[in-house]
C-alpha cells in the first residue's frame, strides 16, 4: 500500500547516512591523515626550535611543510568521510569551502617547490652572492606571493563562480543525485587552462630549467675538481716529517677527485627520481582535470 505523499522524502530525510567503508579502509585512512599532519607538523618544529635551521633556504621548507599540513588538517578528512560513506555527509555550505582549500593547497605545494628550486638555483650557480640576493626580506615576499596566487586561483574563482560550467550552474557545487548529495567541483576549460598553467605548467618548466642548470653546475664543478686533482697529483709531494701524514699523494688526490663525482653523480640520480615522482604523481591529475 502506498504511503501518503512526502512520506518517501520524509524517511530519506531522517535516515541517518550509514559508511559504506570497512573498518580497516577507515583505519588506513586515519593513519595516513594522521601520519601527514605530525609527520609535517614535526618537521616545521624541528627548524624552529635548532637554531642552526633556522635560515632563508629553510623557512621555503616550512611553507612547504605548512602547505601539506593543512592537506592534512583541511582537506583530507571531509574525503575521507566521502569515501566511507559514497556521498557529502556536511553542511553543503561547506563544499565550496573545502574544494577552496583543496585547490589552494595543492596548488600552494607545487608552487612552493617551484620556489625551493629557485633557492637551490642561486645557491648552486652563485654560492657567494646568495646571501646578497636571497635576504630574509625577499624569500618572505616569496612565500607571501606564493600563497596569494595560491588563494587568487582557488577562493576568488569558486567564490565567484568563474570555475563554473555556463550549462551546468549548481549552487555551492552540490548537486543531488536520487537522495544521495555529492560534492563535486564542475570546472569550465578556461579555468581549467589557467588554474593549471599557472599552478602546474608554469611551475613545472620553471623546476625543469632549474634543475637542469643545477645538474649542469654540478658536473661542470666535478670536472673542476678532478682537473685540479689531476695537476696536483703531477706536483711532486712537499716534504714532511715522517710522524706526520698528510693526504697529498696521487692516490689520495684520485680518491678526492672520485669523491666529488659519486657525489655528482648521487646528487643527479636524487635529483631524476624527485622529478620523476613529481610528474607521475601531477601531470596526470592536471591532464584529466582539463580532459573533463
Amino acid at each position: 500500500m502506498d504511503g501518503p505523499p512526502g512520506s518517501l522524502n520524509a524517511s530519506l530525510i531522517g535516515r541517518e547516512p550509514q559508511p559504506r567503508g570497512s573498518a580497516w579502509t577507515a583505519a588506513f585512512l586515519c593513519f595516513v591523515i594522521l601520519l601527514t599532519m605530525v609527520g609535517n607538523l614535526a618537521l616545521i618544529l624541528l627548524i624552529f626550535s635548532q637554531r642552526l635551521l633556522r635560515n632563508t633556504s629553510n623557512f621555503f621548507l616550512v611553507s612547504l611543510f605548512m602547505s601539506d599540513l593543512m592537506v592534512g588538517l583541511v582537506v583530507m578528512p571531509p574525503a575521507m568521510l566521502n569515501q566511507l560513506y559514497g556521498r557529502w555527509v556536511l553542511d553543503g555550505a561547506f563544499c565550496s569551502v573545502w574544494f577552496s582549500f583543496d585547490v589552494m593547497c595543492t596548488s600552494a605545494s607545487i608552487l612552493n617547490l617551484c620556489v625551493i628550486s629557485l633557492d637551490r638555483y642561486l645557491l648552486i650557480i652563485s654560492p657567494l652572492k646568495y646571501k646578497l640576493r636571497m635576504t630574509s626580506g625577499r624569500a618572505f615576499w616569496l612565500i607571501l606571493a606564493t600563497w596569494t596566487l595560491a588563494a587568487l586561483v582557488s577562493f576568488l574563482p569558486i567564490k565567484m563562480g568563474w570555475h563554473e560550467l555556463e550549462f551546468d550552474r549548481h549552487p555551492l557545487n552540490v548537486t543531488r543525485q536520487l537522495e544521495e548529495e555529492q560534492c563535486r567541483l564542475l570546472v569550465s576549460l578556461p579555468y581549467a587552462l589557467i588554474a593549471s598553467g599557472l599552478t602546474f605548467f608554469l611551475p613545472s618548466a620553471a623546476i625543469l630549467f632549474t634543475y637542469c642548470r643545477i645538474l649542469l653546475a654540478a658536473r661542470k664543478q666535478a670536472i673542476q675538481v678532478a682537473s685540479l686533482t689531476n695537476k696536483a697529483a703531477g706536483e711532486p709531494p712537499p716534504q714532511v716529517p715522517h710522524d706526520q701524514s698528510q693526504p697529498t699523494g696521487a692516490s689520495d688526490n684520485r680518491k678526492l677527485a672520485n669523491k666529488h663525482s659519486r657525489r655528482a653523480l648521487k646528487a643527479s640520480l636524487t635529483l631524476g627520481v624527485l622529478l620523476g615522482m613529481f610528474f607521475v604523481a601531477w601531470l596526470p591529475f592536471f591532464v584529466c582535470n582539463m580532459a573533463q
